[in-house]
């Protein structure tokens, strides 16, 4: 059997973290680490399940907890391997659409789900972006991905007058792609505030995480370049794979 180390005996005193958080806890620790690297197989929930003296079922749970938090990947007969991969940085010193963030990291942009409805914006909203309630507006409701893991729920705003296509499924990508296409503007000038905080209901549901995970929250007013709105958009980025960069100068 597989010898444990101190570092990962598990505390079975009452009020203890339960048991399958705890493995999770000890092979994510490993990964953010680096001791298992992308591409790195992990025990299988049998050998799990001896290592750590636990049912088959608690074994199952911790994979299953590390794949939700795209840790790992399950392959049915191949094993479970480690994907995650260090944080996206973005630079905020450019305009550009999460597709192209995503690209220019390296990774592949995707959306696992999305819908598009005609809304008013609620008291909150508007008081948010200093907007009034009494314009209908576009509202599109996305989960984006990077390498097939959620990593952004994102709420957008869009004025009738973008003439948006009322199909999810047209609207699965880049957004500013159609908005430059159709003639509508894209934003040339943004306006963001960023705040870390803990997810809300919606956002957990959404990306799949624990009430506990800190998201990276940002709120965007886009303009185009002839300073008509373009956007508001509030985004929920899970903060362990999501920073942001700023670059600053003082030459003249």
């Amino acid at each position: 059997m597989t010898k444990v180390s101190h570092m990962e005996h598990l505390n079975t005193e009452k009020g203890a973290k339960a048991l399958y958080i705890q493995i999770k806890d000890i092979y994510r620790h490993k990964i953010l680490n680096g001791d298992l690297k992308l591409g790195d197989r992990i025990e299988s929930e049998l050998e799990i399940q001896q290592k750590y003296n636990v049912s088959r079922i608690t074994a199952r749970q911790a994979i299953l907890d590390l794949e939700k938090e795209g840790m790992v990947k399950r392959g049915r007969g191949k094993g479970t391997f480690v994907i995650w991969r260090p944080g996206i940085e973005e630079d905020l010193m450019h305009v550009s659409s999460f597709t192209q963030e995503m690209e220019a990291a390296g990774r592949v942009p995707g959306t696992s789900s999305v819908s598009i409805t005609k809304e008013y914006l609620d008291k909150d909203t508007a008081q948010e972006f200093n907007a009034s309630t009494d314009e209908l507006m576009y509202c599109v409701r996305r989960v984006r991905t990077a390498d097939d893991i959620k990593i952004v729920y994102m709420v957008s705003y869009y004025p009738l007058e973008t003439h948006l296509p009322m199909d999810p499924e047209r609207i699965r990508n880049s957004i500013y792609e159609i908005l430059d296409y159709t003639g509508s503007g894209v934003p040339t000038h943004i306006v963001e505030k960023i705040r870390a905080e803990l997810p809300n209901e919606e956002t957990v549901e959404a990306l799949n995480i624990s009430k506990t995970q800190p998201i990276l929250y940002r709120s965007r007013i886009g303009y185009s370049e002839d300073h008509k709105l373009v956007e508001l958009s509030k985004c929920y980025f899970r903060g362990d794979l999501y920073s942001y960069c700023i670059t600053t100068s003082n030459e003249e």
